[in-house]
């Protein structure tokens, strides 16, 4: 539950203060790793246990802020242009 926190707060900041390109997608990519290694330290329990969550973690959350970058994105645009039709 707190990886999926972490995933959303640095989604959410990755869109309000970083440029688009590369810069967005390795601030990303570091973002997602944190979420995995927090999950994993907090929620671990035996070493192998840790190590199974970290791996699957490190593939997942920089996907999920990646997707979250885009959903948000796509709504900033959105409510731009509702903001500019009237």
């Amino acid at each position: 539950m707190i990886a999926l926190l972490i995933d959303v707060i640095v989604a959410a900041l990755l869109v309000k203060f970083a440029p688009p390109g590369w810069k967005r997608l390795l601030f990303g990519l570091l973002g997602g790793w944190l979420a995995a290694i927090a999950d994993s330290a907090l929620f671990g329990g035996t070493p192998l246990d840790i190590l199974s969550r970290m791996t699957v973690g490190l593939l997942v959350h920089p996907l999920i802020v990646a997707g979250l970058v885009w959903l948000f994105e796509k709504l900033r645009a959105r409510s731009k242009r509702q903001d500019e039709t009237g």
